[in-house]
């Protein structure tokens, strides 16, 4: 009898929960079926029944209709999941919803809706401006964003900088969500209107990636600390904090303990994404030595000017780690003074002297 009951035992293990959801993916342009049910290690997939509904589509339109399709016609609980102009269709579906209720699926029903590498994303998206885009004020469903750090579609630089467009350039937008870790406690979350903005943060620059091969794992850090702030000061992001322990968005589940992000307004305060999972404020103590280094590249002697990031080798190290914290902590200037002067045409003016004396630099550290 024993023998008997661990088989059925088993089967029954493997079988999918009775809450489990419909995933109902819209894929992007061009991209093969079910190629976006591999994304975040297929964490919607594992644990609900997945179909690919919208594949191909040359338009926002064609897509957000079929979205409307299978959502109409799928009964039970659904999970809808946009990718690229997927995304787009999605945002353009939940626009419609908001126009024509009568069209909406009752929210007890969804258990979310996903949108990553989004062209509409608020803080980064490359349409994010276009007339007609982003969400409705009020949407009902619970809904998660995802952006992967320097994605050349969904977080484009706000303002126009050389080193942010050198690294844009680099940046890549199509198969490399499949190993992104959705729940990794460091993954930057931001809240507003029911939506959670998530950031994975980028372990290394796009633009320093091609010098992987050949530089020290050490030297990489090195040249991350010394570049990332100069690309994110062109950068505004909103509040993030790292989302912590307890996320199953596989399930539709936040983590359960989000900290509080309090909404400032005109945007709050400026940050930069570092490389350890969470955010460096301006004028703020740091909470990484990487970090702290950091800060002393782009507030210099704390005069205005900033320190030229093309030297030697050498050159780079002659301040120790030391000196560069005690600069980062002795430094008086106001965050609002220091974004002032990121704008201040005469620091544009120094950026461009920047740019032709790198030309000459033996180090080549300008990645491009």
């Amino acid at each position: 009898m024993a023998a008997i009951a661990l088989p059925v035992a088993v089967a029954l293990s493997c079988m999918p929960s009775a809450a489990a959801a419909t995933v109902l993916i819209a894929e992007g342009v061009a991209q093969q079926k079910g190629s976006a049910q591999r994304a975040f290690n297929g964490e919607f997939c594992a644990q609900n029944s997945c179909r690919s509904i919208s594949t191909g589509p040359l338009d926002i339109k064609t897509s957000s209709q079929r979205i409307q399709t299978a959502v109409t016609g799928t009964p039970g609980d659904i999970i809808v999941v946009g990718y690229s102009l997927g995304a787009a269709a999605m945002y353009d579906r939940m626009r419609q919803w908001d126009k024509n209720p009568g069209l909406a699926p009752d929210p007890e029903r969804v258990v979310l809706i996903v949108t990553f590498g989004n062209p509409e994303n608020k803080f980064g998206g490359d349409s994010r401006t276009d007339p007609g885009t982003g969400l409705p004020p009020n949407q009902p469903y619970q809904h998660l964003d995802v952006t992967m750090q320097y994605d050349s579609v969904a977080d484009k630089p706000t303002r126009w900088g050389y080193y942010s467009m050198i690294n844009a350039s680099f940046a890549r937008h199509l198969a490399y969500f499949e190993d992104v870790d959705i729940n990794d406690p460091d993954n930057l979350i931001y809240e507003e209107n029911g939506t959670t903005y998530m950031l994975v943060p980028a372990d290394v620059l796009p633009m320093l990636q091609w010098r992987a091969a050949f530089t020290s794992p050490q030297r990489m850090a090195e040249l991350d600390a010394q570049y990332r702030p100069l690309v994110e000061r062109d950068y505004d992001r909103p509040d993030y904090v790292p989302q912590g322990d307890g996320a199953d968005w596989g399930a539709g589940n936040p983590p359960p303990a989000v900290p509080a992000v309090s909404e400032v307004g005109g945007g709050g305060n400026r940050r930069s994404v570092g490389t350890e999972g969470r955010t460096a404020v301006t004028g703020l103590p740091p909470t990484t030595a990487s970090s702290a280094s950091a800060r002393s590249v782009t507030e210099g002697d704390g005069d205005g000017d900033e320190q030229d990031p093309q030297t030697s080798e050498d050159a780079d190290e002659c301040e120790t780690t030391t000196e560069r914290e005690s600069a980062a902590e002795n430094e008086s200037e106001t965050p609002s003074a220091r974004d002032h002067d990121a704008d201040d045409g005469a620091d544009d003016d120094h950026d461009a002297d920047d740019g032709a004396d790198d030309a000459s630099s033996d180090d080549a550290s300008d990645p491009a």
